[in-house]
């Protein structure tokens, strides 16, 4: 009979077993570049696609090469472009090749590529001009739709002549744009110096105060007006520009045909914070870029312009209109799909996501660095904790932060536009909810809801840069607090609480909202939960279980807004951040006048158990920052 220690002997040894046969299964050769040789008893053959070898099997890179595996046990994609003659394994230590996870849904998109036989990856290339050439030598030109063979001409065909030549026009105007743009990046390389990053500012640590809660009743409560100093008003739509509309095209992106024998290859899966999504893509578009030199970024942008790409593009500004993604989201988007289709952080994926964001209509440069592509992204944000690059008086941010001496293209694009973090609108995006969470204010217990938070929409806020715009680091507050709820939270709050709300005074409404909220969440400093400072938007208030005094500002001002249609604004002291609301008859309490004459009651959602128009103690002699809020 075994003893305990036996047993669990016995089951380390199964466990590792079970994690090397795992290991131990057949990689599957999907993409050559080169002249790769596999090794077997000191004789070199030629790998090519569709190829099984193993981890401990040996393989010989040539220079410019490049080898592709697919492991499907781990979901993963194994790429190694380092030359020489090594194991998989020993490959894959260096720091020039790369291994990536891949989706169960990509992975099933690939198996299925790899019974295409127009699959460019099954023929043996060895240059990336060579795939080019035979990629270019496709036809890529769609019929004339306003040819009319003879026919008379009716007013249907005179307008689908006019339809014609206007599309006509625009490719035509499209194409020069993009000849004179490649053109420039063969020459427009100049090094550029790193600008440090900006840090967050370091607030002092406010203690919530929390004051006895004495009176039963707010109804018969009055405080002796006291006008405080405001030291600067801030008018966030003047600050903050939420009008203006995304970048487009040059010039509109139609859609091309697919031949029916190509449709069944057309269709790329990846997944985006949970949400699938599809685009017209296949394997035989894929490129190779080798070296990082200006002629082969140049000869890859002259490729990817071809209308061979176009179904691509057109496909992916529809998802940037049908999901309500904005700036932030359509770029996280657009690398989600390259990274899935070229292997995260290769130059390869780095360029075909600059190629779909310029071509969409944002301003981005490419950079080199030793061997690596990099993509720097234009924009008016200070955005904290990220280096930037100078580049005509504007601002450039890289994805990943390049190291060493940085050359970058000055290249610009007609009608590029700067990203924008703003979000006016929540992306939409798959159900992942959580659990129920109960929501109840203190002293009015009737204050109560019950919801649940979209976990996908949490990741995507996870990645949220904190930024400020126009020189004033206020600003930063005001795009959490104009984000509006996504109209799943709001449908499971909002009915509950106007219905408890109505009838009531202004006071009466403020009062009670301001209770749920100063009650209602447990709080903690930033630094403890998340190791430095970081704002909340109004979901992620309800969705995580501390939260300090801006998240709780911010939601405050969402649901006054929202549930009652007050004008709000933010209260900057030094070190913390209240909220004020205008009333149409001004309560008791502490008030700030804005330069158009209205007044603002302090509410301060972290003066637990204070009434609308009460102030800490130490905060009496302060100047505040006013921001008032659309």
């Amino acid at each position: 009979m075994y003893t305990k220690t036996t047993k669990a002997q016995l089951c380390l040894i199964l466990c590792l077993l079970l994690s090397t046969c795992t290991w131990a299964q057949d990689l599957v050769a999907y993409h050559v570049v080169g002249k790769v040789n596999i090794i077997v008893n000191g004789k070199a053959s030629p790998l090519v696609m569709k190829a099984h070898v193993k981890p401990t099997t040996t393989v010989e890179i040539p220079y410019g090469g490049k080898l592709e595996l697919l492991d499907e046990a781990g979901s993963k994609r194994i790429i190694l472009k380092t030359p020489g003659r090594a194991t998989v394994n020993a490959l894959m230590a260096s720091s020039d090749n790369s291994v990536s996870k891949l989706s169960s849904s990509y992975v099933a998109y690939v198996k299925k590529q790899m019974g295409n036989s127009g699959l460019v990856s099954q023929q043996r290339y060895t240059d990336f001009a060579t795939v080019t050439r035979q990629i270019d030598s496709v036809a890529n030109d769609r019929p004339d739709p306003s040819t009319t063979a003879g026919k008379a001409l009716s007013f249907q065909d005179r307008f689908n002549q006019f339809a014609g030549q206007a599309h006509t026009r625009y490719d035509n105007f499209r194409a020069e744009c993009n000849r004179k743009y490649i053109e420039f990046v063969r020459k427009a390389w100049e090094e550029f110096d790193q600008l440090p990053a900006v840090e967050k500012p370091e607030d002092q640590r406010i203690k919530p105060v929390v004051v006895p809660d004495t009176a039963s009743t707010d109804r018969f409560l009055f405080f002796k007006r006291k006008k405080r100093q405001v030291k600067e008003e801030m008018k966030a739509d003047q600050l903050v520009n939420s009008s203006k509309p995304q970048p487009q095209p040059v010039a509109p992106i139609q859609e091309i045909p697919i031949p029916e024998e190509e449709q069944v290859f057309a269709d790329m899966p990846f997944t985006f914070y949970g949400t699938e999504m599809h685009v017209r893509l296949d394997e035989t578009k894929r490129i190779n870029l080798g070296e990082v030199t200006p002629d082969r970024v140049a000869d890859a942008l002259q490729y990817f312009s071809t209308k061979t790409f176009d179904n691509l593009l057109y496909d992916c500004l529809k998802i940037r209109k049908e999901k309500n993604l904005c700036d932030w989201a359509y770029l996280l988007m657009l690398k989600e799909l390259t990274d899935q289709f070229c292997g995260a952080g290769t130059n390869e994926a780095s360029l075909m996501l600059g190629y779909l964001y310029c071509q969409s209509g944002y301003k981005i440069r490419f950079a080199s660095c030793g061997k690596r592509l990099h993509l720097l992204i234009a924009s008016p944000h200070i955005i904290y904790g990220r280096v930037s690059y100078r580049i005509d008086g504007e601002l450039y941010y890289p994805l990943e932060d390049p190291e060493g001496p940085t050359y970058i293209c000055k290249a610009s694009f007609p009608k590029e536009q700067t990203l924008s973090l703003l979000i006016n609108s929540q992306p939409v995006l798959d159900e992942n909810n959580t659990e129920i969470r109960v929501v109840q204010s203190e002293r009015y217990p009737e204050m109560k809801f019950e919801v649940k938070t979209n976990s996908n929409q949490m990741q995507f806020y996870d990645t949220y840069p904190t930024s400020f715009i126009n020189g004033d680091i206020t600003t930063r507050w005001v795009m959490y607090a104009n984000t509006p709820m996504a109209e799943a939270v709001k449908q499971q709050i909002y009915p509950t609480l106007r219905e408890k709300l109505k009838g009531l005074s202004q006071l009466d409404a403020v009062n009670r909202l301001l209770n749920l909220v100063q009650t209602g969440f447990t709080y903690e400093y930033d630094d403890v939960v998340w190791g430095g400072d970081r704002a909340f938007f109004a979901e992620e208030t309800l969705h995580y279980p501390f939260c300090d005094c801006e998240d709780r500002a911010i939601l405050f001002t969402r649901l006054v807004r929202d549930l009652l249609g007050m004008e709000c604004a933010l209260v900057y002291y030094p070190g913390h951040l209240a909220a004020a609301v205008h009333f149409d008859e001004l309560p008791g309490g502490v008030y700030y006048s804005s330069r158009e004459g209205k007044d603002f009651t302090l509410c301060d959602p972290t003066y637990i158990r204070a009434y609308v128009g009460e102030e800490m103690k130490d905060f009496q002699n302060s100047t505040v920052n006013l921001i008032v809020l659309k």
